[in-house]
């Protein structure tokens, strides 16, 4: 029993005896001096504690408390990664967007305004292609409740709400955002982008000058006068000019002038950087009317690199000019048929059935025109062509002294202040008498169908007043008929009775009719 109880004390007391070994030891180490390299320090033995395994310290137990973190973030990032690129494949793919560029020397960019460029562009989110249209602005169509005009009479009427209301019932559209703008903001934006080069016609040159001092005195933006036809490099005020022309030609050819400055100024938006692309949207910001914020602007400008401007056409494709009324107009032939092809082209639909609403607007359309059958899609309006009218060419050697005399002006640097350019006065005026015409054109066109109504109406009254005068003037013509048969003839007019009953009543139209003609 004793050596069992002598055993079992030293079992008890071992622990205790390597512990003070252990500690001995530790009080050495500064004596060692420091040196840990080859005998690094240990921890005290316990009986309640095991050996560390090899390899195992601090930074091991760091990096198994930041594994779920890393995963996490990676998880979240591979995610977003994930929703960029699938949003557009289970959102909405395409973006439409309406353009209004309004005619407004006053700054004004709603009601009371005319929109000369009306433009629908699609954007696909997987491709970055943009297709354009140009609705023509003098496009026949359905501007309100059941009152039909020319499609830019519903800006001037009701600003951009009643503008995008037509566009979506008449093309069967979904509009996501617009952007209305006036002349100062192309202006600026180009002169942001550096400008553009474009080819001039001898007809463009001779008109564009003109377009140029009208359009520095409406925006009070600076520019000067071309020398010459051929390659110009055209600042912001000069490509507006130029986007405005149509004296030598259609109003189509407009639209396409409009379209390829819109194409080359994307060209530049794609090779400038992302600092000049941010500036075009602030410079440009204060001169629009738009649904979207500045934000969303500069996003789309940054990313302008990723986009290409596809196909660009003028809407409706198959049409006919017609007088409508007292309107000239441009008929779809049809509406339905447009719309259809419309969609194609924005959307890649095919063989799409455009809504009972359009198809009854179609009908209405081909009711008033007669145009009730598809046509074949006209040729596509270009640039660069175009001649003199006759009637210009009378002041054409005035006005190429007075261009001349201004391009010198400007060659030699003597500008005038706000380097104003300083044209013929006489092509000028012209220039200014048209453009008042044309925005006066949409009021003179809204009294129309009023006055003509009117003017039925006058005429259905003077028509009953001249019936009845007709019955008077027979009875009369009787009468004087039984007085000649009795030698009663009246010597002071000789004539009417020697004409024949009715002769006064004839003097009486004739008079009246002169008196109607202007």
């Amino acid at each position: 029993m004793k050596r069992e109880e002598s055993g079992e004390r030293r079992r008890r007391t071992a622990p205790s005896a390597r512990h003070e070994e252990s500690e001995r030891l530790r009080m050495e180490e500064p004596e060692r001096g420091g040196d840990f390299s080859e005998d690094p320090p240990r921890r005290p033995y316990s009986s309640h504690s095991r050996p560390a395994a090899p390899g195992r310290g601090r930074g091991k137990r760091r990096g198994r408390a930041l594994k779920p973190l890393l995963l996490l973030f990676l998880c979240l990032l591979l995610s977003y990664l994930a929703w960029s690129f699938l949003s557009p494949y289970f959102g909405k793919r395409y973006w439409t967007l309406a353009v209004f560029g309004v005619d407004s020397r006053d700054g004004k960019l709603e009601a009371g305004a005319l929109s000369d460029v009306i433009m629908v562009a699609s954007l696909d989110r997987r491709s970055g292609r943009i297709e354009l249209v140009s609705v023509f602005r003098d496009t026949y169509a359905m501007i309100g409740e059941k009152e039909y005009h020319k499609l830019n009479e519903a800006f001037f009427k009701g600003g951009h709400k009643q503008a995008l209301e037509a566009l979506e019932k008449n093309l069967d559209l979904s509009i996501d955002d617009y952007v209305s703008f006036n002349w100062a903001a192309v202006a600026k934006a180009i002169n942001a982008l550096g400008g553009v080069d474009l080819e001039i016609s001898d007809a463009e040159f001779f008109y564009i000058n003109a377009f140029i001092t009208e359009t520095v005195e409406s925006t009070g933006i600076g520019s000067v006068q071309l020398e010459h036809a051929g390659m110009n490099h055209l600042d912001g005020v000069q490509a507006v000019a130029y986007g405005r022309l149509r004296l030598m030609d259609t109003d189509f050819n407009r639209t396409a002038r409009q379209r390829k400055v819109l194409s080359l100024a994307m060209d530049k938006a794609k090779k400038a950087n992302p600092a000049v692309l941010i500036n075009v949207a602030r410079s440009v910001f204060p001169e629009i009317s738009t649904s979207m914020g500045i934000g969303e602007i500069s996003a789309l400008a940054v990313r302008a690199k990723s986009y290409q401007l596809a196909e660009t056409r003028g809407f409706p494709f198959s049409r006919e000019t017609k007088n409508i009324g007292k309107l000239d107009c441009v008929v779809p032939t049809t509406l339905s048929s447009n719309v259809t092809e419309l969609h194609k082209m924005l959307y890649g639909v095919d063989d799409y059935k455009p809504s009972a609403a359009v198809e009854e607007i179609s009908a209405h359309i081909g009711k008033v025109s007669g145009l009730t059958k598809a046509g074949q899609d006209a040729e596509e309006a270009g640039t660069g062509g175009g001649s003199i009218r006759k009637k210009d060419q009378k002041g054409g050697k005035k006005k190429q002294k007075a261009e001349t005399a201004a391009g010198e002006n400007g060659q030699t640097g003597k500008k005038p202040k706000k380097k104003e350019t300083a044209p013929s006065k006489e092509t000028a005026a012209s220039s200014e008498k048209k453009e008042t015409e044309e925005r006066k054109g949409g009021e003179a066109e809204r009294e129309t169908e009023s006055t003509a109504q009117k003017s039925a109406e006058s005429k259905e009254q003077k028509s009953e007043e001249e019936r009845k005068e007709s019955g008077a003037s027979r009875k009369e013509g009787e009468k004087s008929g039984g007085d000649a048969q009795k030698g009663e003839v009246s010597a002071e007019d000789p004539g009417d009775d020697a004409a024949g009953p009715g002769a006064a009543y004839a003097k009486k139209q004739e008079q009246s009719a002169q008196s109607d003609t202007p």
